[in-house]
Order: structure tokens, then C-alpha cells, then sequence
């Protein structure tokens, strides 16, 4: 199957725009007033970073790169503009959905605290510790896989800590479900075209038709982080 509607050099921009434009109308229609942008700048510029700094590291060590094909060509250091882009519309995006959730069903859709916050807190940090050891140990020969499993356990560890509770909510298992419709769109197109094009030696080499399994954890990590930093923020501001 052949891709043809998105034009040549254009083509990570125009998946830009369709992450971001369709989310800021529903931000305009059904959540005026809803959202909280602060919070929403504060957790992107505290999340954003490290995953551009490890963006900026897997472009060096040729984990990854970028097809000139489908970007402009405008560049920082080695990361073509729209992949900085990625990381402005994707947590505005992906917030949507927690923000829509939050005022259609409650205003704190995620329980404060659980009776076995205690046993969840454990449990956290020992699939941390494991996810941790097993990065370090595949790193040498699955550079992609193995970071993914190291952010995966900082995302993990960081929770337990946090907010343990939040795994304890259906509401947070739905919200990532939901987050996946649209990631399995667009990382569909960025991997099928390719507008992605990874190293040899940084996958496993399992794939959901074109996207990596390691895609699926990136997306999980990523935005967790953004989402607990959006709530932390959130509360601290209406406090």
C-alpha cells in the first residue's frame, strides 16, 4: 500500500497538524475554560528535555534517523524542526483526552488515594528496579529498546512516589487506552512512509504492521510523565 496524500517534504509537518489542529478545536469548542494551560506549558517543559535530549543522542548514535524525503530540512543540531514540533502538540493533544475525560465524567477522575497504595508503591518499584536492570543489560545491542525500558522504570519509579494511586484507577487504564487510537494513527504513517528510519542494532525487530513494539512503550512513558506532571501542576495552581 502506497501513501500518496501527504506531499513531499511536508509530510512529518502535515502529521503535526493533524495531531494538533483537531485537538485545539476541541479545546476551543467543548473545553473553554477547562484546561489548564500553565499547567499543561509547565509539565511539557519539564518532560520535554530528556526526551529530546535522548532524541538528540539516538540521532548521533544512529538509533534513529530522519528521512530528508518528508521534512523540510530545517534543522536543530541533528533533529529536523518538526520533530521538535512533535513534542509541543503531542502532550496538548494526548492532555485533551484526560481533559475531556475529566470534565464529562468528574472533576478528579483519578482516586486521591487507595487502600493499597502501600502494596501498588511496591510493586512499582520493583518492576522499576527490574525494567532497569534488564535496559542496562540490552543496551550494548538494542539501544531504542533498552532507553525505552530505562525511561519506562524512571516513569515508574517516579510514580510510585508521586501518585501510586493513579494505577488504581480505571480511569487512568481507559485514558491510556484512548491515548493509543490516535498514537497507533500517526505512528502508522510516520513509520510506514518512513519518515523514522531506525539503526539495525536499535530494535528487536517486532512490529505491529509498520511501528515498532518499542513505540508502544516510548508512548506509555512519555506520556505518563506528562500526565502526572499536568495534574501535580494543576493542583498546585487551583490550590
Amino acid at each position: 500500500m502506497e501513501i500518496t496524500f501527504f506531499l513531499p517534504r511536508f509530510a512529518y509537518l502535515e502529521i503535526d497538524s493533524l495531531i494538533f489542529f483537531p485537538t485545539l478545536l476541541i479545546s476551543l469548542v467543548f473545553l473553554r475554560g477547562k484546561r489548564n494551560y500553565l499547567a499543561l506549558l509547565k509539565s511539557i517543559l519539564l518532560v520535554d528535555p530528556f526526551y529530546l535530549l535522548w532524541d538528540f543522542i539516538a540521532t548521533w548514535k544512529d538509533s534513529w534517523s530522519f528521512n530528508p524525503q518528508y521534512v523540510m530540512g530545517i534543522y536543530v543540531i541533528d533533529l529536523p524542526i518538526e520533530e521538535i514540533i512533535f513534542f509541543l502538540v503531542t502532550p496538548f493533544a494526548t492532555l485533551t483526552i484526560y481533559d475531556f475525560m475529566r470534565d464529562r465524567i468528574a472533576k478528579n477522575i483519578f482516586i486521591k488515594h487507595s487502600e493499597n497504595d502501600r502494596i501498588i508503591k511496591t510493586e512499582l518499584i520493583l518492576s522499576s528496579l527490574f525494567l532497569l536492570t534488564v535496559g542496562f543489560i540490552i543496551l550494548p545491542s538494542h539501544s531504542y529498546t533498552a532507553i525505552d525500558l530505562i525511561y519506562l522504570s524512571s516513569f515508574l519509579l517516579l510514580s510510585s512516589f508521586q501518585n501510586p494511586h493513579i494505577f488504581a484507577s480505571k480511569y487512568f487504564w481507559e485514558f491510556m487506552g484512548l491515548t493509543y487510537i490516535p498514537f497507533f494513527i500517526f505512528d502508522f504513517f510516520l513509520t510506514y512512509l518512513p519518515v523514522v528510519i531506525y539503526g539495525p542494532r536499535s530494535i528487536l525487530g517486532i512490529r505491529v504492521i509498520s511501528i515498532p513494539i518499542e513505540d508502544f512503550i516510548y508512548s506509555f512513558s512519555m506520556i505518563g510523565f506528562y500526565l502526572i506532571f499536568y495534574i501535580y501542576f494543576s493542583e498546585k495552581i487551583t490550590s
